[in-house]
């Protein structure tokens, strides 16, 4: 019988939710503490054109970074089977994506008068990625499909925290503590909500 440390593979969730929550209140804090130049609110297309480069440069980093750092924690090709792991990167891929469209599109709207903001669809950024990579995981075992799960949060977490701080910007203190209660609300309790529909016992 082998003993002694357990492989990335077998390795536990841990790593995962903390790279999840240092991320995310690390984006939460820059997107705040700097007045990042606000993109320009179009009534079409992607409704969001001439993006200021520092802007550009701050949500695709954190993109590619957030994608970058769940990989590395997740290890998809360690799952068994190859629908698993392409189900992870596709879902991993397209929560970049869509959150770095709302993120921009954030930015840009904190620059006009927008009033109270709805979210009514937010919940899903979250919920969506966890749901779909718990399902098509169930057959990685506990462990892994738990690591899996969770690794979806270490990309939408962050960038959903970013378009809210961006969004709220104006005010230092008030964008981190409103980031921060958004985030939980509409990205954490989703989150956990699919992880416990989803979850091997």
């Amino acid at each position: 019988m082998t003993t002694g440390t357990p492989t990335t593979a077998s390795a536990g969730p841990g790593p995962v939710v903390a790279a999840s929550i240092a991320s995310t209140c690390a984006v939460t804090v820059l997107g705040a503490l700097v007045a990042w130049p606000s993109p320009e609110l179009t009534g079409s297309g992607w409704q969001v054109a001439d993006v200021p480069p520092s802007t550009a440069c701050l949500v695709a980093g954190a993109a590619v970074l957030c994608v970058v750092v769940a990989a590395t924690l997740v290890r998809p090709g360690s799952l068994p089977g190859r629908a698993a792991a392409v189900t992870w990167w596709v879902l991993a891929l397209a929560s970049a994506f869509a959150l770095t469209w709302n993120a921009l599109y954030s930015a840009a709207l904190s620059a006009v008068a927008f009033g109270a903001v709805i979210p009514v669809l937010h919940w899903l950024f979250t919920f969506v990625p966890a749901l779909v990579v718990g399902l098509a995981t169930r057959g990685a075992g506990p462990r892994a499909q738990l690591r899996a799960t969770l690794g979806t949060a270490v990309v939408t977490l962050p960038l959903l925290a970013l378009g809210w701080a961006l969004l709220l910007s104006s005010d230092v203190l008030g964008a981190v503590l409103g980031t921060l209660w958004s985030t939980a609300v509409l990205g954490v309790v989703p989150l956990v909500v699919a992880v416990a529909a989803t979850r091997l016992r």
